[in-house]
């Protein structure tokens, strides 16, 4: 599919320097990024996360556009945490990714956040994490992964 003719979901989402304002696309959106369907060796969105969260531990950051908010599922925290990353109170309206965290670099994965959530075991996760009423596998599918470490 043609970029160009994609679902524009954020107008002026990222700022790349040189080649200005990047939209948010609705094709970014999801757990459908190729590597991590190699490397999960599924497409099913509930084993690429079991992958990423259980099996590797890896840390997420991802941006829901329903609510537009950023979100980070910490897995190296002991409980787990699910954290909505604070807005950066300096935001200047611009540019989505630079609304959040205290810091104004944009958010990462261990940027300060309200707590909404705790696990004591990564499998409990999918199982279990609602946002605002909203199975976390909903929540993906209009989220997109920004970080993964």
């Amino acid at each position: 599919m043609n970029i160009e003719q994609t679902k524009v979901i954020v107008e002026k989402f990222f700022n790349t320097g040189v080649d200005g304002n990047i939209a948010l696309y609705e094709e970014s959106l999801g757990l459908q990024q190729e590597n991590l369907i190699l490397d999960a060796q599924s497409d099913d969105p509930e084993t690429i996360f079991r992958y990423i969260v259980e099996i590797v531990g890896l840390n997420i950051l991802f941006y829901w556009t329903e609510d537009r908010n950023f979100y980070t599922i910490e897995t190296e925290r002991d409980p787990i945490e699910v954290r909505r990353i604070y807005d950066n109170p300096n935001w200047d309206g611009e540019r989505e990714y630079m609304k959040a965290d205290q810091d104004g670099n944009g958010p990462h994965t261990s940027s300060a956040g309200e707590v909404l959530a705790t696990f004591d075991e990564p499998s409990d996760i999918w199982d279990r994490l609602t946002i605002n009423g909203i199975h976390i596998s909903d929540i993906l599918e209009r989220s997109v992964l920004l970080d993964l470490d």
